[in-house]
């Protein structure tokens, strides 16, 4: 099968894992092609070609990501309606998305092809629709939709409906919309709940909020979530993920939604699961 590699060539092991991915995949008859974008010729890279992800001329079975959760989920991102199953290579300290890491790598990998076929989970995708001077904005987000005021601290104040109801109006230094497999990232930071991948929900979690009673709460992700403005302010930032921003202003109507659009993620039953994960990154006690 053709399988395309990216993630962070700034992390240090980057290229040494995209070796060893590189020779284990040609053992079992792979091909591998590295994002066109990363590739450099400074770099003994054994003959690995170079391609873009979502080129036409080669159909891809599986993307790699090799480095931290922001390069998988620019991967998820890069590829859109047209998504590829997904296995992340975790390069670092802290990260719930990546399946495996680096260390284990040779191991996992050999046991994963030697499957000769591919299983995943799908996740939805969060979907937000800015209607913003007489436009429209999209923006798809695995973990999390953040509205606030960019680098500027100031409370900004909006109201949020669930359908057709009236939920609550905020006044605080943001707000954000995260998935249940986002749950784990900013929204968790901010007080927010963490929510198993297997529910089907919308975390919406207030960051600093004025008042008290302005809790996180878990939405179902088979509701439009309308987002307006009580005050007028000239600059408001929209972000998906923390990678892709804009500036809008109090004039514009946001709408939240689960995609369509799943992303999926390669699973195999050797792999460490959700929970044995959440387990030894936030140190909770006890053995297994």
């Amino acid at each position: 099968m053709n399988i395309f590699c990216t993630g962070n060539p700034k992390k240090e092991e980057f290229y040494n894992s995209l070796s060893v991915v590189n020779e284990i995949s040609k053992k079992y008859g792979h091909e591998i092609y590295l994002d066109k974008q990363l590739y450099t010729k400074s770099i003994d890279l054994n003959d690995i070609k170079n391609s873009d992800l979502n080129t036409k001329k080669i159909f891809f079975d599986l993307v790699i990501s090799i480095g931290g959760d922001g390069a998988l989920l620019h991967a998820i991102r890069t590829m859109g309606e047209n998504q590829k199953p997904i296995l992340g290579i975790h390069i670092g300290n802290l990260g719930f998305l990546n399946q495996i890491n680096n260390i284990q790598l040779e191991n996992y990998l050999n046991t994963f092809f030697s499957y000769n076929c591919i299983n995943f989970n799908e996740h939805n995708l969060l979907h937000a629709r800015v209607l913003f001077d007489k436009k429209q904005i999209d923006l798809m987000a695995l973990n999390d939709i953040v509205i606030n005021h960019g680098n500027l601290l100031r409370l900004i104040k909006l109201k949020v409906n669930l359908d057709k109801t009236h939920l609550n109006e905020y006044s605080c230094d943001g707000i954000i919309f995260s998935t249940s497999l986002g749950s784990t990232a900013y929204s968790l930071s901010a007080g927010g709940p963490i929510v198993s991948p297997e529910i089907n929900s919308i975390v919406l979690t207030p960051v600093s909020p004025h008042s008290l009673s302005a809790r996180p709460i878990v939405l179902n992700d088979s509701s439009e979530i309308h987002v307006s403005f009580i005050q007028e302010y000239s600059k408001i930032n929209i972000a998906a993920d923390g990678q892709e921003q804009y500036t809008i202003n109090s004039n514009a109507d946001i709408y939240i939604s689960k995609s369509d659009i799943k992303a999926k993620f390669v699973y195999f039953k050797e792999m460490e699961n959700y929970y044995s994960k959440l387990k030894n990154k936030l140190n909770w006690i006890g053995k297994n």
